[in-house]
Parts: structure tokens; sequence; C-alpha cells
């Protein structure tokens, strides 16, 4: 256990002070230990009020991190405060039915002014408004050691009350393999994945659960566990989305399959005595997910989610009526035994999902016949749950076929995988691109549009360029705006598909006119590809990973580039990325861009 050095500082600052190191991103969350942006409208304007009455707050408690000449502020406690008052500072919220005057802070007027921030209204009166700006806060700054420190800081100082759940305080101070998987594949599922651990707090709302109708962020409705019954809202804020998580992820790493409940829970994560060594369970599931290797776990354990989903979706049925489980909107032991069903039948018989109908079919009204699970909480015996599995995969067997050889399991999987791309691509826009085709839109006569090849080399060499371990990405099949979208629907009769304000319009209508079918296409565009001018490391890199994504009866046509020794060139010239553009990098500055290869 890291020794927390008592390095500390406490000083005031103002709302207006703090707004300037926020937007200048000197405040950064590291997802590693933090909660989720959870709170609801109605908590932050609780805690505004409270401000514009000139009320006291808790102190906000951060580590100041030095790296060369810059220091960052990592939120240790009041990340969920911050941003409810940044938010309301930007205007997305009002507080007894008025909005903050953006003309009453120098920051928010010369945004407004330049567009990136619009006054609504009715407007705050300017006076408390000027008020709610020199509102002074205290600012604790703690000079940690190392980050091992500021992650004890971070569990000691909640885990003295009810301020967290249990499994977040279990996550919170556990560096593990185990508490790894359970995080990232927790957030995937939710949909608020970020590239990197460390995001500047500006950025979180990208990241945001959410009840309140935003332009950005996570409904918290729309969240697989809370749309289709199986978690309730606050459940997910609580993460319990994230023991469910666990829960499966012991069941699928651990031989024989053991018990579930807090106990055990506890156990894998070595937890209740902080000073404690390390449990006997949590050795042996770092040793399993070590012989595994914990990639191979997440594309197993994504597998089966996906074929689960596909189900559910095709029943056109919430997962909790599917399967006739019991009212209440929380139902996730119907889950965990569907869940183990499909991952054995999938990744342990090697069988391969092949009849959608049937499985909907099987699952209808489950609840009541195989998939008899225990209520009322409490432990679950393993012998209780491999009775159920096993009674599950039975009425599910006829569904799939095989065994197959290799990895030919079907598609399930990658569906998950574009979703989390989409993601991040609201945080971090460099290293994502999307296209709505290679065909023209511009009329009637489709024709291929060699240009639009052209222009997708560029921003693959442009996204190899932009530093050691660069990994980036170009859909498509998903259009660019809202307008392209439209033509497409116009001319191809294609719907296009939301996730996360991204529209989904895939390649097979293509396919249809270039008069192929949809594997022969794409061994055709990738065979263009090749006539382009790309790098030849690059190129042969780029179409060993390229590859079509199955989404929601839809296709995604997926380039994935990775960053090589040194930058490359194209077409002679030498590209990168600025926000989500493809831009030439004057001579003057091939220095930058070759340091960052060297660093």
């Amino acid at each position: 256990m890291a020794r927390v050095e008592q390095d500390l500082a406490v000083r005031s600052e103002s709302v207006q002070r703090l707004y300037g190191l926020y937007i200048a991103d000197r405040f950064e969350v590291n997802r590693r230990y933090q909660r989720k942006l959870v709170w609801s409208v109605e908590e932050k304007q609780k805690l505004v009020d409270s401000m514009l009455r000139d009320l006291p707050l808790p102190l906000f408690l951060v580590a100041e991190l030095t790296t060369g000449t810059d220091a960052s502020l990592e939120l240790i406690d009041g990340l969920q405060r911050l941003n409810a008052i940044f938010a309301f500072l930007e205007n997305e919220y009002p507080i007894n039915g008025k909005y903050f005057d953006l003309d009453a802070l120098a920051d928010t007027k010369l945004m407004k002014d330049e567009g990136r921030l619009e006054q609504k209204e009715p407007k705050l009166e300017r006076e408390a408004s000027t008020d709610f700006v020199n509102y002074t806060v205290a600012l604790s700054v703690y000079r940690a050691a190392d980050q091992a420190s500021i992650e004890e800081v971070f569990r000691r100082i909640n885990s003295g009350g009810r301020r967290l759940s249990r499994q977040s305080l279990r996550q919170a101070g556990t560096v593990s393999s185990l508490a790894d998987l359970v995080r990232v594949l927790s957030s995937e599922i939710r949909g608020d994945t970020s590239p990197t651990d460390s995001v500047p707090l500006r950025r979180m709302p990208q990241l945001s659960i959410s009840n309140y109708d935003l332009d950005y962020g996570v409904v918290v409705d729309e969240i697989f566990w809370v749309e289709n019954g199986i978690l309730r809202r606050e459940d997910v804020r609580e993460s319990l989305d994230e023991q469910l998580i666990l829960d499966l992820l012991i069941d699928v790493t651990i031989e024989p399959t053991p018990s579930s409940g807090t106990r055990v829970r506890d156990a894998y994560y070595s937890y209740g005595d902080i000073d404690s060594a390390e449990s006997a369970e949590a050795v042996a599931i770092a040793a399993s997910i070590d012989l595994k290797g914990a990639g191979a776990i997440k594309i197993a354990f994504k597998r089966a989610y996906d074929a689960v989903r596909t189900v559910v979706r095709k029943s056109d049925k919430k997962f909790s009526n599917l399967v006739g489980a019991g009212p209440g909107g929380r139902n996730p032991r119907y889950f965990h035994i569907t869940f183990l069903a499909f991952y054995e039948l999938i990744n342990v018989d090697r069988l391969r999902l092949n009849d959608v109908d049937k499985a909907v079919k099987a699952l209808t009204k489950i609840g009541g016949a195989a998939l008899n699970v225990p209520g009322g909480g409490g432990d679950w015996t393993a012998k209780s749950k491999r009775a159920t599995v096993d009674a599950v995969k039975g009425v599910l067997r006829s569904s799939f076929e095989g065994p197959v050889d290799g990895d030919d399991l079907g598609s399930f999987g990658y569906a998950s995988q574009l979703e989390v791309l989409l993601g991040n691509a609201r945080v971090e826009q460099q290293l994502f691109d999307c296209k709505q085709g290679l065909f023209t839109l511009a009329s009637n006569d489709r024709k291929f549009d060699p240009g639009a090849l052209a222009t997708i080399a560029r921003t693959l060499a442009a996204m190899a360029n932009m530093g050691k371990g660069a990994v980036g990405y170009v859909a498509v099949g998903i259009a660019d705006d809202k307008k392209d979208a439209e033509r497409v629907e116009e001319l191809d009769g294609v719907n296009a598909i939301e996730y996360r304000k991204f529209l989904v319009v895939g390649v097979e209508r293509e396919a249809l006119l270039a008069g192929k079918p949809l594997n022969d296409y794409w061994h055709w565009i990738t065979q263009k590809l090749a006539g382009v001018g790309l790098d030849p490391a690059l190129l042969s890199q780029v179409l060993a990973n390229a590859r079509l994504v199955p989404y929601e009866g839809r296709v995604v046509l997926l380039f994935k580039v990775s960053a090589l020794a040194a930058p490359i060139f194209f077409e002679g010239q030498l590209w990168e990325r600025a926000g989500s553009q493809t831009v030439l990098v004057q001579q003057a500055d091939y220095a930058r861009v070759f340091g960052a290869f060297t660093a």
C-alpha cells in the first residue's frame, strides 16, 4: 500500500478563477478510479441554489501533477460539483427557470461573442450572476508522490460513509487486471468510453450519464441495462452495472463456476481491510486472466454480449419482457444466466448462432421455465447457477450450429467495437473520421468517386503522423451529416440508424450500385485503395486490419491505421489531423511532427 505523504495546501478560489482553469484544461479526471458524471439536473440545481444563497460548500480536493513544464490538477473530490458549476455557467440548465447571464463573466462573454455559447432566456439578474462568479470555494491542493498515493487518498476519503457504492469503492482502491476489465467493459456497454484514462474535465460532459435532454453525453434510459429492464437508473448511478460485469467476469474466468455474492466479490478484489495482503481469490483470478489474456477475454465477452443483444433487438421487446422476468425494472440474474449460456455456447462449445428467430422463440417467457432464478438477493450458490445455465443452454442449442473451427464464430463482437469508436470520437476527433460511402450523391447518376478514396487514404496517412502509438479509424458507411443521410435515403431508400448523433447508412447499398455481392465489393474497394499511393508499409498494415462490421442490419467498412516508426508522406506531402480536419503540414513544422516519434 502506498504511504500517503502530507504535502497539502488550502487556498480560496473564486468560481471565475476555477472556470479559467477549466477552459485551459488544467483540471484532469483519471477514469481509472473516478466516478462517472452521474448527477441529475435536479442535483446540480440544488448545488447552484446553495451557492446563490451564499451557503458554504465542502472543499474541493485536487492533486497537483507536473509533466515537464506543465502542471495539471487531477480531481480527487469534487468532480460532480465542479461539473454542476461549469454547466450552469455555460447555460446548460436554469436555476428557478433562469439562465446564467453570459455577459457577467469575461470568458463566457467572449465565447458568446464568438458563437461558441448561446445565451438562453430568461436571464438571471446581472447582480446575481456576478455574485455567483465571485463566490469562493476552498481548494485543497495535494502534491502527491505518485499515482498510487492519489488513488489511496480517493479511496480513504470515500470509504467513511455512503458516498460511494461498495462496487465503486472496490474499483477505486484496486489496481488489477480484473478491475481494468470491469472498468473497460462497463464503460463500453454504457457508451461513456474515452480514448485515454486521463481526460480533461472540459471533455467529461461528453461522457456524462444524464436524464436531461442535452446534445451530448449518454441518456440514462438508452443504456442497455436500463432500456431492457435489467437494471434501474439509480442502479447505474450506483455502479451496479459494474458489479454485474464483475460477476460475469468471475464466472467466465474461474473454473468451476463459483458462487455469487458480496463476500465473493470482495474476495476477488481483496477488498475489506485495505492494509491486508492480496487474497487467494485475487491471486487466482489474476493468474487466470494472465493465462487467457485480457484481450482474448474481452473479445469473448463482447461476442456473447452482442449475440444476446442481437436476439433481444430482433424480438422487438425489452429483455425483461422477452424472458418474462418479474416487474420492477431490475432483473440482473435473468441476464446473468442468459449471458453465461450464450458465452459458453459460443466460446466454450465453439458453436455459431445461425437462427436468430429460433433463439428469440427459445427465450420467449423462459423466465417461467428453464430460466428459473432465485429472488430476494443474497448469495447465489454455484450449484443453483450451474444447473440453470445448463438448462438454458439446452433450450438454445438448436439455434446454433457447429462446432466450428478457428475464430469463425459469427460476426458478433464487432458492433460493440464500432460503438466504442463512435463514443470515443465524441471526445477525441483527431483519430476518427467517417464517410457516407464511395459513390457520389450529387446526382441521380451514381458513380464511384476515386477522389473520395484518395481523401480516405490522405486521412489515414495523417492519422499515422499523430505520433508514436497513435491508432486511428476511418469508417465508410456512416454519414458525415444529416444532409448526406437524407440524400442516401432519397437515392437508395436506406434509413439511417442513429447512435450518439452518428448516422449509420451502411455500404451494402453501394455493392448493389457496383453490381457486386458485398464480399466482392469489399475486395474491389481494397484493390482500389492499393492503387492510390499510400506508403507500402502503411498500406499493408491498413489492409491487414480492415474489416466489414455488421451493425443493426447495416454493414460498415472500417479501416484501422497505426503509426509507423516515423511519419509518412502521401502524394509527396506531409499531412496531420487538426480536430476533425486533415491539414497539410508546412515545411517549417516538419521537425515538430518528426519529434512526436522520438519523444
